[in-house]
């Protein structure tokens, strides 16, 4: 997965990236596309999604997360037509892109272009400048469902993958715990509070998907059980993903702790920007567990695989991208495709890969950029 929300990525850079994933032979790429801090997807229904969403004033900087900004604009969109040559190009190469379409929450971007959205339809925002998570949710009247039911007929026409992700993720309730209007379809659904207007909408979408045929993805989350036709990615905890398939659902192990290459690589990474808080190295990845519980031996055929998660808060460059990303991509590729092995056998063999990544020019061995103490 790559974040090109964060930071926006031309469409010759995904085609790159898109190479190194089939030199791995990894089959999917799984493409961010909308977050509160800026919206890359085209959708000619609704065009201020691009020329609103797609631009932000500046960017929060550090890996603190301190308040700085770098006073600098940043925007991006992608054409319909750039889209359908990266699908056809990743297609003659084994890989399939599958798109995703963040809702409820991290939707401040679509908010900032269509206010009518919201939880306060006559509130203006702007693209979010900060990174976390931000309280502001789509609203949940029938407009807004046809808005993005409109959204993702679009993604879909461009898209032919099976699987489309709708995100589900980081949705906090605190704006519809207050409007009147999320208050009056709590009680009209017979929901038992705002809360279950998560999992209400989503069902909402999912079904809409299921009646195109496709297939739909979301994220789990703590505390709330996506709709059964959903493929759940685990982000938080692998027991998430072994319940998810004792209930009957697909699964893509994607834990944070072994798959986010936006945590940095070793200790003491000196002055890089990655995020703060944990320390993802070689041995982590490798040594993702894919073990199913005692309970969950009969639910294994319903994992999928795992995903390797690249998110780009503070990662606004391809070079960055990639010392990021490799060599830890290609540890998640040996684990995913050849099981469970000798992690001193793996890094033998990767010693003899690096030669092709210098071939490549893939920054993996050293920051391609000076880093500040």
């Amino acid at each position: 997965m790559l974040d090109v929300a964060r930071h926006f990525q031309p469409v010759s850079y995904l085609r790159r990236y898109v190479d190194l994933l089939a030199l791995h032979k990894l089959n999917v790429f799984h493409l961010h596309l909308t977050d509160d801090q800026g919206w890359r997807m085209p959708v000619a229904a609704h065009p201020r999604l691009t020329e609103i969403g797609g631009h932000r004033a500046e960017s929060m900087i550090g890996p603190s997360r301190s308040t700085r900004y770098d006073g600098t604009p940043h925007g991006g969109a992608y054409t319909a037509a750039e889209l359908r040559e990266l699908v056809a190009y990743a297609a003659a190469r084994g890989v399939t892109v599958v798109p995703e379409i963040e809702m409820p929450g991290h939707v401040r971007a679509a908010l900032a272009a269509y206010p009518e959205l919201g939880n306060d339809p006559g509130r203006t925002l702007d693209v979010w400048t900060r990174w976390g998570v931000c309280e502001n949710t789509l609203g949940v009247s029938d407009h807004v469902l046809d808005f993005f039911r409109t959204v993702l007929d679009e993604t879909m026409e461009i898209f032919p993958s099976e699987h489309v992700h709708i995100g589900g993720d980081e949705c906090p309730t605190t704006e519809w715990e207050r409007s009147p209007a999320a208050l009056d379809r709590v009680r009209r659904e017979g929901l038992a509070g705002p809360g279950a207007l998560h999992p209400w909408f989503m069902q909402r979408m999912t079904d809409h998907l299921v009646r195109a045929g496709r297939r739909p993805v979301a994220w789990a989350e703590t505390g709330t059980t996506l709709p059964e036709e959903c493929t759940v990615m685990s982000w938080r905890e692998p027991a998430h993903a072994w319940a998810a398939a004792r209930r009957g659902q697909h699964v893509v192990f994607a834990d944070h702790r072994a798959t986010y290459f936006d945590y940095a690589r070793e200790e003491g990474d000196p002055g890089l920007l990655a995020q703060s808080g944990l320390v993802v190295d070689l041995p982590a990845v490798h040594g993702l567990d894919l073990t199913p519980p005692g309970d969950g031996a009969a639910a294994a055929d319903r994992v999928l695989g795992a995903s390797g998660q690249l998110w780009t808060e503070l990662v606004a460059t391809p070079a960055h991208i990639e010392y990021l990303v490799y060599p830890r991509l290609c540890a998640l590729a040996d684990r995913v495709w050849g099981g469970a092995g000798d992690y001193a056998d793996f890094t033998a063999r990767l010693d003899g890969h690096r030669t092709r990544l210098d071939a490549l020019e893939v920054p993996h061995a050293r920051p391609p950029f000076a880093t500040a103490a």
